[in-house]
């Protein structure tokens, strides 16, 4: 039935061209073509029309005006798109949703990558109109974009045109990617080697000042970081790399972003992680296929750990106030196997609106020493005398960590997204405190408070043995939270648009530059409605009441989110807070 209304309503088109002509004339599209998949030369006509310099750009949500025209092609990145008055020329929405409205007309092609066409009974598309779910992957190299399968996101030597043939050498001195209350700022400097060809080999040898660990010449105010890497096949799609390594590192990092954590900490004295110090080495192997959305890494590793207190970093908030105490960690040598994949189909890395993200990684120890050492109760004092809390040794264990989020478009204005998170121990054995897991917070369950649910790792401060006579000891909690851990997490995002136009010149307005967009405000907005649900268990069973529940509501300004959440199940108040980019 339909293909018969199509070629009806080519035969009109074909017999009437006149009318065909006129925009109160809307009629179906007499060609159109929806796949899955994208084919790569579709995927290579897109970018180069996109890169095109007569190309009229647009980011985001884009709306075209009724009665208002625009002349020329136009791309618009990571839609939607809503189309109410005329195109003159081809239409490319990368990622995106298009919605026609009635009479809406394009005098050119319709092509959507990511998205689909809503509309098209009611308005009229000269051209041809083609749609493929699957969404182009990419990443931009300045005002233009690049393939992601032409390039490896995220590494800055990739990224300029032609490394990868001409090699490299330079001096790298940059900043850590957390500001945190253990080591202040990290600054980290060396050299950085990448020789030419299709198999390079690269060299990372930065040195790690640490800006907050006493005196300059101390050995614990400096760290390294040292890696080599070498790429086999000529595609860069199998690697192979080592590296030694003295580092500060968090006990959990899922939680909230790098930058958001060093922020919150730089202005609010609010540091959203625990740390601990690790000493080694590593191997590995990994594959990267070219053209699929997945990875693989399996390697080993053999490292010392260490309890680090908290130093006296500066804060412009609150610089007075004592830190939260660190957790003691299991020290001594681990000696592991660790594998780690990941599955990546989302449009957007930075805002996806459909599409999957699946993170897994395994480490299995094999023989270790780890210890957590002695301590003196501080918080309270039996009248016994001070009560001990004995040192306790970790065998091997078997840890694992699932991360699957799910992005999923309901129309060109709302999306539904899930996340369901899961770690800790596969085999039953407890977990040293640097492989626990805690829940609680603004990156978690933010209608409860920061480590809310540890499974009473921080019900009562401790103190090593040396230091407990002193007159003011260094506190710690004796762990860090759960040997396993469930989160869900649900989101419901809308659209708030606020367009208003009192100068009378209407949306659209032509000039000698060309078409240009002319209104008095114009706001857009996303609005999210979510709930979360996460549990801890502590060894074999669960330690108090360590299920939680929350729901909240909260308005996005581009990359700045303020959220309100309130607690379901226990707890009491509201939590006003804001984040940077996507909850997740």
């Amino acid at each position: 039935m339909r293909s018969s209304l199509v070629a009806l309503s080519a035969l009109l088109l074909a017999a009437a061209p006149s009318a065909a002509q006129e925009p109160g004339a809307p009629t179906a599209q007499a060609d159109t073509v929806r796949r899955m998949d994208l084919p790569p030369e579709v995927a290579e006509e897109v970018v180069a029309f996109f890169n095109d310099r007569r190309t009229l750009h647009f980011s985001g949500r884009t709306r075209i005006p009724e009665d208002r025209s625009i002349t020329g092609d136009v791309a618009v990145l990571r839609g939607p798109l809503s189309i109410a008055g005329r195109v003159e020329g081809r239409v490319v929405v990368i990622n995106g949703d298009v919605e026609l409205s009635p009479g809406a007309v394009v005098d050119g092609d319709l092509t959507v990558i990511g998205g689909r066409v809503e509309g098209l009974d009611e308005a009229r598309v000269a051209g041809e109109v083609r749609s493929y779910s699957e969404p182009l992957r990419y990443h931009h190299r300045g005002d233009r974009i690049v393939r992601a399968d032409r390039e490896r996101p995220g590494r800055r030597e990739e990224r300029a045109e032609g490394a990868a043939r001409r090699g490299r050498a330079t001096f790298l001195v940059t900043t850590g990617e957390s500001y945190n209350r253990v080591e202040g700022l990290p600054i980290l400097f060396g050299p950085v080697i990448e020789t030419p060809g299709s198999n390079p080999f690269r060299l990372r040898a930065l040195a790690v000042y640490r800006t907050e660990n006493g005196p300059f010449l101390r050995t614990e105010r400096w760290g390294h970081d040292v890696s080599a890497e070498q790429f086999f096949g000529g595609r860069r799609e199998l690697r192979v790399g080592a590296g030694v390594h003295s580092v500060v590192a968090p006990v959990e990092d899922w939680h909230v972003s790098d930058r958001e954590n060093g922020l919150s900490t730089f202005l609010f004295h609010r540091d959203f992680r625990d740390h601990y110090e690790r000493k080694g080495w590593s191997a590995y192997a990994g594959v990267d296929p070219r053209g699929l959305p997945v990875s693989l890494t399996a390697g080993y590793r053999s490292e010392r750990h260490q309890t680090l207190p908290v130093g006296d970093p500066w804060t412009i908030f609150d610089n007075g106030d004592p830190w939260r105490p660190q957790p003691l960690v299991a020290e001594g040598r681990l000696s592991s196997l660790f594998a780690t994949a990941k599955l990546d189909t989302r449009n957007d890395s930075r805002e996806p609106s459909t599409g999957w993200l699946v993170r897994g990684e395994v480490e299995h120890a094999l023989d270790d020493d780890l210890v957590r050492p002695a301590a003196i109760a501080t918080s309270f004092t039996p009248p016994g005398g001070p009560l001990v809390v004995p040192a306790q040794a970790y065998g091997a264990f078997t840890t694992g960590l699932l991360d699957v989020r799910r992005y999923n478009r309901i129309d060109a204005d709302s999306r539904l997204n899930l996340r369901l998170l899961v770690g800790g121990s596969l085999d039953g054995s407890p977990l040293p405190p640097q492989r626990q897991h805690a829940l609680g917070g603004e990156g978690s369950l933010p209608g409860y408070s920061l480590f809310e649910f540890d499974c009473g790792a921080r019900s009562g401060r401790v103190a090593l043995p040396g230091d407990a006579a002193s007159a003011d000891p260094v506190a710690f909690f004796t762990r860090y939270g759960c040997d396993r851990m469930a989160l869900v997490q649900a989101e419901y995002r809308g659209n708030l648009s606020f367009r208003f136009n009192w100068s009378g010149r209407g949306w659209w307005d032509d000039d000698e530059d060309g078409p240009r967009y002319r209104e008095s405000v114009n706001a857009d907005l996303d609005w999210v409605l979510f709930a979360d649900a996460g549990r801890g268990w502590a060894g074999r069973g669960a330690v108090g009441e360590q299920t939680g529940v929350d729901a909240g509501f909260g308005l996005l300004f581009d990359e700045l989110g303020v959220y309100a959440a309130v607690p379901l199940r226990g707890g009491s108040g509201v939590n006003l807070f804001v984040r940077l980019g996507s909850r997740f």
